[in-house]
């Protein structure tokens, strides 16, 4: 099961000072809550990994836990699918005695699930017109909206390249995708694409960027809004699309 609680914040002392203060207190946080709503929090574990889900909506009472309840459906929904396409390929292995899902279809059927599963969510989010929020599952993320007054900040993951800290990217109403060829120490040749962080509007379409962008050459990739770790005779450089560089905080 997973838990959704409210932040909320601890009341003001009563002191004689401050009792004018106090009493209009009330009227404040109520405005402020219709316009803004309250923020929510959301965690859990599906298709094997972890996920986190913050959100900000207008939610009458009662409705935090009918979106509760509709993301949790949706999340059983999708581990009901991975199980059964697991079966799928199982099946299709047989006669063979002890066939099992080879571990890289399996991984790949799991990745391709959990951008399915974050676009997914949102649409759920949009059921109950929830205006901002971050939902992250298997690195997978994907923002609307604001995170309060400023635009919702992510870090790009490591490069390999040995920097002591990644940047910050601002990321609002879109997703990012990172993805990997699965073997890097076998590759030996010079200018192959390593790994690319991708930036579109939903997660299904910066998990095709970066696929489409993991197999073609650095130089046709210098537009795209995403980074790239490029493997060069002199060793890994990182390569950063002009649509990307407004979106990082230096």
């Amino acid at each position: 099961m997973i838990s959704l609680a409210a932040r909320r914040h601890p009341g003001l002392a009563m002191r004689p000072a401050l009792f004018l203060f106090a009493l209009l207190m009330p009227l404040v946080l109520l405005v402020g809550c219709r316009q803004q709503g309250e923020w929510f929090q959301l965690e859990g574990v599906a298709l094997g990994t972890g996920y986190h889900i913050t959100l900000n909506g207008d939610l009458g009472e009662g409705e935090s836990a009918l979106v509760e309840a509709a993301i949790q459906g949706e999340l059983v929904s999708l581990d009901s699918e991975l199980a059964f396409l697991r079966r799928l390929v199982t099946a299709s292995l047989l006669p063979l005695p002890g066939a099992q899902v080879p571990d890289a279809v399996g991984e790949a059927l799991r990745e391709q699930l959990q951008v399915l599963a974050v676009d997914r969510l949102f649409r759920v989010l949009d059921e109950f017109g929830i205006a901002n929020a971050m939902v992250e599952l298997g690195g997978v993320q994907r923002a609307r909206g604001m995170a309060g007054r400023h635009p919702w900040r992510v870090r790009l993951p490591r490069s390999g390249a040995g920097e002591a800290e990644t940047h910050a990217l601002r990321l609002q109403d879109a997703a990012l995708v990172h993805r990997a060829v699965p073997e890097p120490a076998a590759i030996e040749a010079a200018g192959r694409v390593l790994a690319v962080s991708a930036v579109a509007p939903s997660a299904e379409a910066a998990d095709r960027l970066a696929r489409e962008l993991l197999a073609a050459a650095p130089d046709d990739t210098l537009e795209h809004p995403a980074r790239l770790v490029v493997l060069t005779p002199q060793g890994i450089e990182i390569h950063t699309g002009s649509a990307l560089e407004p979106l990082l905080d230096r």
